[in-house]
């Protein structure tokens, strides 16, 4: 019976060595297991900051883009209320009372000696701004104001009604725009 002593007395210890082994194992997959999971959750959060990164970085760009197309929409709508103010002012030097037309050409030629130059004028100024200068040039197609020219063409002084319009609203766009648009 001794044989089935050591017989016993081995599987005795070789099934503590089994469990001991299990035990160690179970205790190193759960390790590598918990490692595994911390990884893991490592990779995803640092894969959901940069998804996040990346959707912030879209919508500032989504946003930007649109509020860049909102600008010019709001710009193209200015430039419109610009051309029709205008366009409205166009209007208004054409429909200027006759007093009020005489008394802006004769202030438009007093710093001029008349003398050397010739005047031109439209088919409707030409009786009045003939009987002011002594060199009457003849008409021109324009909607109001006067053109002052050296005998020899060497200087010309275009002071019509849309030359001026044009030039003073060109000068006080940024004024108009501010009174129109705040």
């Amino acid at each position: 019976m001794a044989l089935d002593a050591v017989v016993e007395s081995i599987l005795a210890t070789s099934k503590d060595k089994v469990t001991q082994i299990n035990s160690e194992a179970d205790r190193d997959f759960a390790g590598m297991l918990k490692e595994a999971r911390e990884r893991a959750a490592e990779i995803k959060s640092r894969k959901e900051a940069e998804v996040g990164h990346a959707i912030e970085a879209m919508e500032r760009r989504e946003i930007s883009s649109a509020n860049l197309e909102v600008k010019r929409a709001e710009l193209s709508v200015h430039k419109d209320l610009l051309e029709q103010a205008r366009v409205k002012l166009n209007e208004k030097i054409k429909d200027l009372p006759k007093k009020d037309n005489e008394a802006m050409l004769k202030k438009l030629l007093e710093p001029y000696n008349l003398k050397d130059m010739k005047v031109y004028s439209n088919k409707g100024d030409e009786a009045f701004v003939s009987s002011l200068v002594p060199n009457y040039g003849g008409n021109l197609d324009i909607t109001g104001g006067v053109v002052v020219e050296s005998k020899d063409g060497s200087l010309r002084y275009d002071l019509t009604y849309e030359t001026l319009a044009r030039e003073v609203f060109s000068g006080q766009m940024k004024e108009v725009s501010k009174i129109l648009f705040g």
